[in-house]
């Protein structure tokens, strides 16, 4: 593709996004339509949006995977959906807050908390559904999963109370927010696309260092998200290293001497059982 047919491209996707169209493809379309087969979609959506749906999408091809993929030691699956997903959405839409009662960490139920709900988060690697909110009693932000609520309300909010609510959400979000700078070595410049894909939940911005020759990746996450970013740290290996949070660069140096003692011990070990075999031999 040309740079001609970029910048339409470009233009045209603009004039969609103001008109408030989605442009969707083929694949796009035959994998929706075999995600609504699973048994966990009309769960997951209201009966009127599951049906429109199925109507759209009654034309497409299916996307036959099994002709290509096979599932080995498949772990026990759990339903991705909740009888608490839709009531909790209509409180978040409708700006209203919330009556909680549910169990907390020790085994001990809370009862009649009063909270303002601001969104809905799937944890890929617990596998479960959370509701963020905010508590007005305390002035904290709390994460409670839905699994542990016993039940939930709807409670009638003021405007004024919303507007104070949301502001402060959005500041104590930003409070807890903290900046890293990513480093990507000249040699793998070709893989900055790459290296963006792997932090791509977080807000960044991407700065080319001419006098190196390299890029830095500026990322702004919350602090409960710095061991998801080791991890990508260490998944993405020589590509890139930490700059400015010496935290976070002493706790990749301490990763990596326990991966090379780990590696260095036996061959120390072997070392040591020759010496003391030439010893005996002469």
């Amino acid at each position: 593709m040309n740079l001609f047919e970029k910048m339409f491209n470009y233009q045209i996707m603009t004039r969609l996004n103001e008109t408030g169209l989605f442009t969707w493809t083929s694949q796009e379309r035959a994998w929706l339509r075999m995600m609504l087969n699973h048994a966990a979609a009309q769960e997951a959506l209201s009966p009127s949006t599951y049906y429109k749906l199925q109507e759209m999408l009654d034309a497409e091809p299916d996307m036959n995977l099994q002709e290509y993929l096979t599932e080995k030691a498949k772990s026990e699956e759990h339903s991705v959906s909740h009888p608490l997903l839709h009531p909790l959405r209509k409180i978040i839409m409708n700006h209203q807050a919330f009556r909680l009662t549910g169990h907390v960490r020790n085994g001990r139920i809370i009862q009649d908390q009063f909270g303002f709900p601001y969104k809905l988060e799937y944890s890929m690697v617990k596998k479960e559904w959370y509701v963020l909110w905010y508590a007005p009693r305390f002035g904290k932000l709390m994460s409670t999963k839905l699994h542990s609520i016993i039940t939930v309300e709807s409670e009638h909010l003021e405007p004024q109370n919303v507007s104070r609510y949301t502001e402060q959400i959005r500041y104590l979000t930003e409070k807890r927010k903290t900046t890293i700078t990513i480093e990507v070595l000249p040699e793998f410049n070709q893989e900055l696309s790459r290296i963006l894909y792997a932090f791509s939940c977080f807000e960044k911005q991407v700065e080319y260092m001419e006098a190196q020759h390299s890029y830095r990746i500026e990322l702004t996450i919350p602090r409960s998200e710095m061991d998801y970013v080791l991890s990508k740290m260490r998944f993405l290996g020589k590509r890139v290293r930490i700059v400015d949070n010496v935290v976070l660069r002493n706790r990749m140096s301490e990763t990596a001497a326990k991966v090379l003692a780990r590696y260095a011990a036996p061959e120390a070990q072997g070392e040591t059982d020759l010496t003391s075999e030439a010893k005996v031999s002469t």
